[in-house]
């Protein structure tokens, strides 16, 4: 029984390197086309910018690119095991293992471990370094444009929101943000000199929220000098913020990591914006290990039945991409269901991967016992 544990140790070991050897040889790939690609559209945008050039396309593309190729992983990891043990088969390595005595379970072993470990290796660690590199392109970008965004920044304090029209600049602050009824609730606004001199302060308990105003009810202005101008039933303060800027200016979903996504959607959700899209990107971050071993057990059950004299290699690996791009789709899909509400979050993130992992089961169950 020992040299029986030695020797399904020695093959263990042998079945994670041939997949593994797969999936880094299709990274390796793949980011260089993605690179290729890339770069070729931020040179397009740094085209646009005056004192912009070669510098920041491969600066914007270098950490780009990272969060998109994890991305992409559970199809990598597709693709790989797809080849690696098609390459088996058809060397009929798989044959010789099989007479050695080893069940079809025992083979997809080792490749589905690798494929838990690697995922929650990405979700702990490779994303969040991936997303901060994704958000120092961002930076470089905005860097690049010049670009005086108007920022909303949610807080335990509230929401905090700033603008600078090119005379005066304005800090805006309010409790929360209802998206119903368009309004900000506890408001003040300060207002200044682009050279930071205080102009004035208006304070409400309503603001009603257009594109390009803020409406305050029943407001109270202080000077500089601190006196009480008394309340005026609306007062109107421009903004350059509309409402949809409201939304895009919050951080996006992707731009934040497994361990920051908690405390930022409660944030979120204490300043009255929706935190849906958060939630899936927390689940879908969680579910990588599931996404990643359905991937794996989809290329096991069809290029395990591929065989070096029957042919229909071709086929069973068409088969096979189909079967992965299918469950793309369906996560796909369960996300925006989702998105809408129709369904839990954690049951539209989880349940494609589980479905694969259970369809694949089927196959090779069939292969195994017929």
């Amino acid at each position: 029984s020992i040299c029986g544990m030695f020797g399904f140790q020695k093959y263990f070991m042998y079945l994670v390197r041939r997949p593994l050897m797969g999936v880094l040889g299709l990274f390796i790939i793949i980011w260089l086309l993605v690179l290729s690609i890339d770069l070729i559209e931020a040179m397009r945008e740094v085209s646009k910018v005056e004192n912009a050039g070669m510098t920041e396309a491969i600066l914007m593309t270098f950490f780009r690119t990272p969060q998109l190729m994890l991305t992409l992983s559970p199809f990598i990891f597709l693709f790989g095991t797809l080849w690696a043990f098609g390459q088996m088969a058809k060397t009929s390595e798989i044959a010789v293992m099989r007479s050695a005595g080893l069940s079809v379970w025992r083979i997809v072993a080792a490749p589905v471990a690798l494929a838990i470990g690697i995922g929650f290796l990405i979700t702990m660690g490779l994303d969040p370094l991936a997303t901060k590199m994704a958000s120092q392109a961002q930076n470089i970008k905005n860097e690049m444009r010049g670009k005086e965004a108007n920022m909303l920044t949610p807080f335990r304090d509230g929401i905090w929101l700033r603008q600078n029209n090119g005379q005066t600049a304005s800090t805006i602050h309010a409790q929360s943000y209802d998206q119903d009824n368009k309004t900000l609730s506890k408001v003040v606004v300060w207002q200044r000199s682009v050279e930071g001199v205080f102009i004035e302060r208006w304070d409400a308990d309503i603001a009603d929220v257009t594109p390009d105003v803020f409406y305050l009810r029943n407001a109270r202005r202080t000077t500089l000098h601190g006196e009480n101008q008394g309340t005026i039933e609306r007062q109107e303060i421009p903004v350059q913020i509309n409402l949809e800027a409201l939304r895009e200016d919050v951080a996006q979903p992707t731009s934040l990591s497994v361990w920051s996504l908690p405390e930022f959607t409660r944030i979120m959700s204490s300043a009255g914006i929706s935190t849906v899209k958060y939630e899936i990107r927390y689940q879908d971050l969680w579910s990588m290990p599931v996404k990643l071993t359905a991937m794996v057990l989809i290329g096991c059950a069809f290029s395990l039945s591929m065989s070096p004299r029957s042919g229909g290699t071709a086929g069973l690996m068409g088969i096979g991409i189909a079967a992965g791009f299918t469950l793309f789709v369906v996560s796909e899909l369960s996300s925006a269901v989702a998105d809408a509400q129709i369904v839990p979050v954690a049951l539209a993130a989880w349940a494609p991967g589980i479905l694969a992992i259970l369809f694949a089961t089927t196959l090779l169950l069939y292969r195994e016992d017929g």
